[in-house]
């Protein structure tokens, strides 16, 4: 029976043992007055004599056809992507991967064999996600670094409302969320395929001058938004806000028709900038809509009643919580500094 307490203290029995041992005393009497069995002390006199090899910590199995170095070169040949490689699109496959490593190694690999290949390196099989080709990463960089704080100086100076806002619209095809299930048995949800029918919303994202309070306008049309849709909105916001104006929206067109700017000019409260092109994460009213497709997720209305219903639900949802609110913009890309819990006093 192996005796109990650390690894020190057991060695501390055995160096005692051997101390008896080479008084001259005989195991047998060894053996109670350290505490252990005579089978014990005669084991370790065994391994004192032939001590035992210690353990190495090289893997067992077959070693590895690439080394370390290869494997480098391998992931360093990926990053380069597809078309780098001759492939007419950007994407790997298992299959593409196998020809490369046999094009630069000369190993030939099996798909199962590059998948779990592709594990050890920490690579995994995604979807890619689309950028327009307008975008200027650059200019983003610029306009966060240097425009953003001018215009947050500049809201802060006028004492004026900060209004971000955007649109959106949502169809009867409701998006799908997963959900559990018995195995073998994939839930069906029944659900239209009219993309026809949309309710397109038109909202704002709008913080008070001292950015204590955050509130929500939106509006809703069954049309084609064009800018008379964009007017009647603003006109909305000019009622409801006090106060002068920052309004700080994207280059979409319908922000830049003729009708639009004319009624820009003819209402000096509001001032405009613009976000750069192609840069849809700045603006937290994009995350809102987050937060209401979600609502509507499996949702599955029979007609645009029902869609309507289940729409305002979700925006009231936004609406009526400044935790959520907030969330959206601490969600997105835009420069803001977080508010600092409160202490207790």
């Amino acid at each position: 029976m192996r005796p109990y307490g650390t690894s020190a203290q057991r060695a501390a029995l055995r160096k005692r043992a051997f101390d008896l041992l080479d008084q001259g005393l005989e195991r047998s009497e060894v053996a109670p007055r350290v505490g252990v069995t005579e089978r014990s002390v005669r084991r370790w006199q065994q391994e004192a004599r032939c001590p035992r090899r210690k353990k190495t910590n090289q893997p067992l199995g077959r070693p590895p056809f690439l080394s370390q170095k290869q494997l480098r070169q391998l992931e360093k040949a990926l990053d380069q992507g597809a078309c780098a490689h001759g492939y007419a699109e950007d994407y790997w496959t298992l299959d593409r991967i196998a020809h490369l490593i046999w094009e630069l190694f000369g190993v030939r690999y099996k798909a199962s064999g590059v998948w779990r290949l592709l594990q050890r390196m920490g690579w995994s099989s995604q979807k890619p996600q689309r950028q327009p080709l307008e975008r200027d990463e650059e200019a983003i960089r610029h306009w966060k670094r240097y425009v953003w704080p001018q215009i947050k100086r500049k809201w802060h100076e006028r004492g004026a409302t900060l209004i971000l806002p955007d649109e959106s619209g949502f169809s009867l095809v409701s998006p799908l969320k997963r959900t559990w299930a018995r195995r073998g048995h994939t839930p069906v949800l029944r659900t239209s395929i009219e993309h026809n029918a949309r309710l397109n919303l038109i909202g704002a994202w709008c913080v008070t001058p001292a950015a204590r309070k955050i509130k929500l306008h939106v509006q809703s049309y069954w049309c084609v938004l064009t800018g008379q849709e964009v007017i009647a909105f603003l006109k909305h916001l000019l009622r409801h806000v006090r106060g002068p104006i920052m309004l700080l929206w994207d280059k979409h067109p319908i922000h830049k028709r003729k009708i639009v700017t004319q009624f820009l000019e003819r209402h000096p409260r509001i001032e405009v900038h613009w976000f750069p092109t192609c840069a849809p994460e700045l603006n937290p009213m994009e995350f809102v809509w987050t937060q209401v497709s979600e609502s509507t997720a499996n949702t599955a209305p029979h007609n645009v009643m029902e869609l309507q219903t289940i729409v305002r639900r979700g925006v009231a949802r936004t609406r009526n919580s400044q935790k959520r609110l907030w969330a959206c913009v601490y969600a997105s890309d835009l420069p803001w500094k977080r508010k600092s819990p409160k202490r207790g006093h």
